[in-house]
């Protein structure tokens, strides 16, 4: 059987010793699971999807050119205060209701992304959502979901659960560096501190330390 074969840069992430082999990639690039494409279901995808940004049907006509530019750019703040403007200065009813609409549309795809942060917050997402939250609060900005973005973000940054999760992952992240590059006595080291710590008690963090912990021990 003849099928083409293709490496650049770039594929580091990639590497499999047979086929075939399938990776998952997360709305934020990263390789989420990897493995026998048979063993690849619904419950995995569901789990790392929550939150994907999927980009709005907003129609805005071309008579405002400013606010399609600003919407095509994820400026969605901007491109409302454009529409609003535009909607007082309408020489038309068409004009004035085709405004309105956008900035409608703009409105409801807000509350959607606050909704998708919601999941990530009940999912246990909180790094997903820390950055997702400090996007919208850049695309929305001058506008009320913008606002209630940036009290969410107060919110989850003073609430010792989410901060301990967040912290967890990051540790878990640079043990998983460790382990890449062989060195897997530091990495044990992490998982244990991740294992015992008081701070870390009943985070998603600690209970994959402590299965990734079980792991590495072949390797000490």
């Amino acid at each position: 059987m003849t099928y083409p074969v293709a490496f650049g840069g770039g594929a580091k992430d990639y590497k499999t010793r047979g086929i075939p082999h399938s990776w998952l990639v997360g709305p934020d690039g990263k390789v989420v699971w990897k493995g026998h494409p048979a063993s690849l279901n619904n419950s995995i995808i569901d789990k790392h999807i929550v939150g994907a940004r999927i980009g709005p049907k907003i129609q805005i006509p071309d008579e405002f050119s400013k606010a399609q530019g600003y919407a095509k750019n994820g400026a969605f703040g901007k491109a409302h205060s454009d529409l609003a403007k535009q909607a007082k200065r309408a020489k038309t009813p068409e004009l004035e209701k085709a405004a309105n609409d956008a900035m409608k549309s703009i409105e409801d795809y807000g509350d959607k992304r606050f909704a998708a942060i919601e999941k990530m917050k009940a999912a246990r997402r909180y790094v997903d959502g820390i950055g997702a939250l400090q996007r919208e609060i850049a695309a929305f900005k001058g506008m009320d979901i913008g606002k209630k973005f940036e009290s969410e973000l107060k919110a989850w940054k003073k609430d010792k659960k989410i901060q301990a999760e967040i912290s967890g992952s990051e540790m878990l992240a640079e043990a998983e560096t460790l382990v890449k590059r062989g060195k897997y006595k530091s990495a044990a080291k992490i998982y244990a501190q991740l294992s015992k710590a008081k701070k870390f008690n009943g985070t998603e963090a600690q209970k994959e330390a402590e299965i990734r912990f079980q792991e590495i021990q072949k390797y000490l």
